[in-house]
């Protein structure tokens, strides 16, 4: 950025758009409909998340905790997409709003952390219902949640503070390089976490398969079925989303692919906001309830198909 607009405020002859960090003033309407999607489904996880998994906890003491859990990162995933396009309506309004640049810039950046860390949540539970003898003998049940979500916390903390750093490329340039570095380095890790559980779930999925059959996933109830695809379509759709902004980081702070908001809409805005429908319509409340049994499940099935 040039030094005649370091004093620009608003849209000028002086101060064109152009020369702002993206080059573009944020589409309206495209901004305001990922902002009311993001706010419903963080409604929804709040009502899932009081209304529905306390009272059941109250019922019955040791259940529905997973789903709070899972509720909560969900909720605060779709509270911090929400206000980052917030913060792109009022650049549609002023693409020179120096306070609206950076709080957009980290909050969309970071938030798709939360609903990662909440298909992680999920896993244990699976491998107990499943059965945790079908793990791989290096990464037992007990390493299948909360090492992921604090590897996930990682990657967070490191796109963060990448953001802020990049985000004051307006006062010095070489912050905005910085900042660059840091957020890659965050998005990377994130991808590569998202991999490795991609990778877990694999395994385990073969080696139920061939223990019990292919069949025996045609054999589980509808509605456990359609929880496990939505899980792994979300899971997959986040994993895209960080491979996007690994090149768009790598171009710099104001970079070709930074500016280019149809690719951003795309495939930012439109997989991370799927991924965020996904987890919110098909929650494990309704779809997954089976999963807090503690009792392996696969060995009824088993005899299912011998019968």
């Amino acid at each position: 950025m040039s030094d005649s607009t370091e004093e620009c405020k608003a849209v000028s002859p002086a101060c064109p758009v152009e020369a702002t960090l993206y080059g573009y003033s944020p589409n309206l309407g495209g901004n305001a409909f990922y902002t009311v999607v993001f706010a419903v489904c963080a409604l929804a996880q709040l009502y899932y998340a009081t209304c529905r998994c306390f009272c059941r906890r109250r019922k019955d003491p040791g259940g529905g905790k997973n789903w709070t859990t899972y509720s909560v990162l969900t909720m605060v995933g779709c509270v911090g997409e929400a206000c980052g396009y917030i913060g792109r309506l009022f650049l549609h309004k002023n693409p020179w709003n120096g306070a609206a640049l950076p709080i957009q810039m980290v909050l969309l950046m970071v938030s798709p952390s939360f609903l990662a860390a909440a298909l992680y949540t999920m896993l244990r539970p699976l491998v107990r219902h499943f059965g945790a003898e079908h793990c791989n003998r290096f990464v037992p049940a007990r390493y299948w949640t909360w090492p992921l979500v604090t590897a996930d916390l990682v990657g967070f903390f490191l796109q963060c503070g990448g953001g802020i750093v990049a985000s004051m490329s307006e006062r010095d340039p070489k912050f905005g390089s910085i900042g660059t570095a840091i957020m890659i380095f965050g998005v990377s890790f994130q991808a590569v976490v998202m991999a490795v559980a991609g990778l877990l779930v694999a395994d385990f999925t073969l080696r139920v398969g061939r223990r019990h059959g292919a069949d025996v996933f045609a054999l589980l109830q509808r509605r456990l079925r359609i929880f496990l695809l939505a899980m792994t379509a979300a899971l997959l759709l986040i994993l895209t989303r960080c491979i996007y902004r690994i090149p768009e980081m790598a171009g710099g702070v104001g970079g070709p692919l930074m500016r280019q908001e149809a690719e951003f809409m795309i495939f930012d805005g439109l997989l991370i906001l799927l991924a965020a429908v996904l987890q919110t319509v098909v929650h494990p409340d309704i779809f997954a309830s089976d999963t807090q049994d503690s009792q392996t499940q696969v060995y009824e099935l088993k005899t299912l198909l011998e019968g």
